[in-house]
């Protein structure tokens, strides 16, 4: 779940503050991909950031579509990439969840549709490919923000959430969610 949301917000890292600019350039320093996973009964969220994006693909670009599409991103998933704020449950949600996935998370934007202010994604993680991830988004002055949701079972995740469930138990009161809400929030600028 965590692999998935980190490489789809770095797909879109690349955005510029402007449609009609010459020239933009994205920073993966100015990225923020952040996650909400839930526990118990009740859907408590528990918010974190993933850190450690690495992304494939020009620094600049003509158009901020041309270098949105260009990009592919990947997550390794270690407990380095977990940011919950706290170190305990960062290094059990790298081991109990990331620990039990295949292979690094990938994701490529695929489509834009300015009108409707959406991206859709295709994301790798655990071996499985989902084609189809919308996200909506909206751009104000540089800044570019992004959300949406995956389900962790479409990636043969069950694994990684009965394990996650099993370590957590007691604090998630036997109920780990496999539902994610994956966002990011991104700066960017014309080229100089």
């Amino acid at each position: 779940m965590i692999k998935t949301i980190f490489a789809v917000f770095i797909a879109v890292f690349a955005l510029s503050s402007s449609a009609s600019a010459q020239c933009v350039r994205g920073s993966e320093k100015g990225l923020k991909v952040f996650w909400v996973g839930f526990k118990t009964p009740a859907k408590v969220g528990v918010k974190g950031y993933l850190r450690g994006l690495n992304s494939k693909g020009p620094k600049q670009a003509d158009s901020w579509q041309e270098l949105v599409l260009a990009q592919t991103l990947t997550l390794a998933g270690s407990a380095e990439s977990v940011d919950t704020k706290d170190k305990v449950r960062d290094a059990k949600i790298a081991k109990f969840f990331f620990g039990q996935l295949k292979g690094k998370l990938t994701a490529k934007v695929t489509k834009i549709d300015e009108k409707k202010n959406m991206l859709t994604l295709s994301v790798t993680m655990n071996g499985k490919t989902v084609k189809n991830i919308a996200m909506k988004f909206t751009r104000e002055n540089d800044t570019l923000s992004a959300g949406g949701h995956i389900d962790v079972l479409d990636f043969s995740g069950s694994k990684a959430i009965a394990s996650l469930n099993e370590a957590c138990a007691s604090k998630h009161q036997g109920k780990t969610w496999n539902h994610v809400e994956i966002g990011f929030k991104a700066n960017f600028k014309a080229c100089k």
